[in-house]
């Protein structure tokens, strides 16, 4: 299994070496966190993809992807997602590891340098990135909001969560709205871009068999020569809840959509998360869970019905897809589940499954580099990194009383339904 270096390089900057035979592939990353805000969420979630578009020394497509092939093949990626109430920004690399090169080239020197030039020297001019490579992305990143109503199980849970934290930063989506991305132009996605390397929380992530003492040295030079600020990333969290909100659409589907939204107070960095995701693992989170087991097979309430949660947040997110006469059942079925694991009716069987379940996800994130990445890269806001043997272990010690009390502290919040027109509405 593989192990994590971290040191710090830079002001607010970390660099972490994750030594790993296993891979013939190395694998760069530079995650950028920021502070969730409505004012710059859509120029955050515009930027990575931009960045990776071209660059200053490789201004074309052609270029850009010339240089990629003579690096054996190399990919680069971004993306942009919502962690607690940050944003993190990565850039990514990955390539062919040094040991397997024709020649023995030090491959991985230069994908540093490439990915260096992509995110400290854009393809921009006069403090506004190229018209084209903005244009493409941003028309791009809009399609992809428009795209999201289509995925009725996703925009139910999106529009809960908005709902439900419609008073705090974590009810703003990772673009913050439609409307700000239209606004955006080149020259303020280049402010956006001096601000995130100004000020941002910084951590570098080497996944491989390479020497990383180039990637080290090549970002510590970088970071080191900027005036930098650090950032205040953290995330409110409740467990305080009043009367439970409930809110209802109607849309043109076949299907309704019931997401139910509950508050817990437990979250990082203060708790651990691993209790109270066994908790939800065995709430919802498994083929052998209460939900699954009772609501769907035992009374074919729906066709599914699943239990997430947001160890950031500290938020537990029930979703199922029901016929539309069934829905108040199942409100009130997830709630009797809920009540028997608050009562301790839990038996020794679904706590072994949902511990078995939790640990083969654990060891299946590390069968890739992306997944070992990704892996990494969702704890470097939480008190502390763990690996997966780690956090197997931390699972195994978790007993009934634990979970049980954990339970406790689930309570309803928010009713979100997504359900089909009547027979009249379909008609106007």
């Amino acid at each position: 299994m593989s192990n994590i270096v971290r040191k710090s390089i830079a002001h607010n900057v970390s660099f972490s070496n994750i030594k790993e035979e296993r891979f013939k592939t190395v694998k760069l990353s530079v995650t950028m966190f920021v502070p969730l805000a409505k004012e710059t969420a859509a120029a955050y979630a515009l930027l990575p993809s931009v960045l990776v578009h071209s660059c200053k020394k490789y201004p074309t497509a052609i270029e850009f992807n010339r240089e990629l092939s003579n690096l054996y093949g190399a990919g680069i990626g971004a993306y942009c997602r919502k962690m607690g109430e940050a944003l993190a920004v990565t850039i990514t690399v990955a390539g062919i590891d040094d040991r397997y090169t024709m020649n023995k080239e030090k491959i991985s020197s230069e994908l540093v340098e490439f990915l260096c030039e992509v995110i400290f020297n854009p393809n921009a001019e006069n403090e506004a990135f190229a018209k084209d490579d903005f244009e493409q992305c941003k028309r791009q990143l809009l399609e992809a909001i428009d795209g999201e109503f289509n995925e009725k199980r996703s925009y139910a849970i999106s529009q809960m969560i908005e709902e439900m934290c419609r008073d705090e930063k974590f009810g703003i989506k990772r673009y913050g709205s439609r409307k700000a991305v239209e606004e955006l132009t080149p020259s303020g996605l280049f402010r956006a871009w001096k601000e995130i390397l100004a000020n941002s929380r910084v951590e570098i992530m080497f996944i491989g068999n390479s020497d990383t003492s180039s990637a080290e040295n090549i970002f510590r030079e970088k970071f080191g020569s900027m005036q930098r600020t650090i950032p205040d990333i953290s995330t409110e969290v409740s467990g305080n809840v009043g009367e439970v909100k409930q809110k209802t659409e109607v849309s043109d589907v076949a299907q309704a959509k019931l997401v139910m939204g509950f508050r817990t107070g437990f979250a990082q960095p203060e708790y651990d998360s691993i209790p109270m995701s066994l908790t939800t693992a065995i709430l919802g989170g498994t083929p052998n869970s209460k939900f699954f087991m009772n609501i769907r097979e035992k009374l074919s309430l729906c066709y599914y019905c699943a239990a997430r949660y947001d160890k950031l947040k500290g938020i537990v997110t029930v979703d199922s897809g029901v016929e539309k006469e069934n829905i108040e059942r199942t409100i009130q079925e997830v709630q009797n589940q809920l009540a028997e694991m608050q009562n301790g009716n839990i038996t020794d069987f679904e706590i072994e499954s949902a511990k078995l379940s939790m640990i083969n996800s654990y060891k299946s994130a590390l069968d890739t580099v992306s997944g070992t990445e990704s892996w990494y890269t969702g704890q470097m806001l939480d008190n502390k990194i763990l690996t997966v043997d780690e956090a197997v272990d931390e699972l195994k010690k978790i007993d009934k009383n634990t979970i049980v009390e954990l339970a406790n502290s689930i309570k309803l919040d928010t009713i979100y339904i997504l359900q089909p027109k009547s027979a009249e509405e379909a008609k106007v």
